[in-house]
C-alpha cells in the first residue's frame, strides 16, 4: 500500500514537473523573441549613423506595410523607456540602454535554461523511480 502511495506522489510530482518544463519553454520562446526584436533595434539604430537629414527611409507601420519617411534629426531617436514615457536620446545612449536590455535578456535566457536543465535531471531521476516502481508491481 505504501509503495503504491509513493509511486503515486511519484507520479503526481513528474506531471508538475513536465508542466513547469513547459512553462520555462515557452518563458524561453518570448524572451528569444523579445531578444531577437531588440538585436533588430540594435542593429536598425546603428544603421542610423549613416543616414543623412532629409534622407527618405522605409518605415514599417505593421505586418507587411511600410511608409516612406523622411529623416529629421537622424542623431536623436525617440526612446519608449515605459508604456507612457518617450525620452528623445542621441544613438549612442541608446544603443546603451539596447545593449543593457539585450544583457538582461541573455540572463534570463541563461536562468531559464540553467531551470530546464535542473528540471530535466529531476525528470530523469523521476522516470527512472516511476520505472522500477512499474516494474516491482508487475512482479508482486
Amino acid at each position: 500500500m505504501e509503495n503504491q502511495q509513493n509511486y503515486q506522489q511519484s507520479l503526481y510530482q513528474f506531471r508538475a514537473l513536465r508542466e513547469q518544463r513547459e512553462m520555462f519553454e515557452n518563458q524561453l520562446q518570448i524572451v528569444n523573441a523579445s531578444l531577437g526584436n531588440l538585436k533588430t533595434t540594435r542593429t536598425t539604430v546603428e544603421n542610423l549613423k549613416d543616414v543623412d537629414e532629409g534622407e527618405e527611409i522605409l518605415v514599417p507601420i505593421g505586418g507587411i506595410i511600410n511608409v516612406k519617411a523622411k529623416i529629421q534629426k537622424p542623431e536623436k531617436v525617440l526612446l519608449s523607456i515605459s508604456d507612457d514615457i518617450v525620452a528623445e536620446k542621441g544613438l549612442d545612449a541608446s544603443l546603451e540602454f539596447i545593449e543593457k536590455l539585450i544583457e538582461q535578456h541573455n540572463e534570463q535566457v541563461q536562468y531559464i535554461q540553467e531551470r530546464i536543465q535542473k528540471i530535466d535531471a529531476n525528470l530523469q531521476s523521476l522516470s527512472q523511480t516511476l520505472q522500477a516502481a512499474g516494474m516491482q508491481g508487475a512482479q508482486g
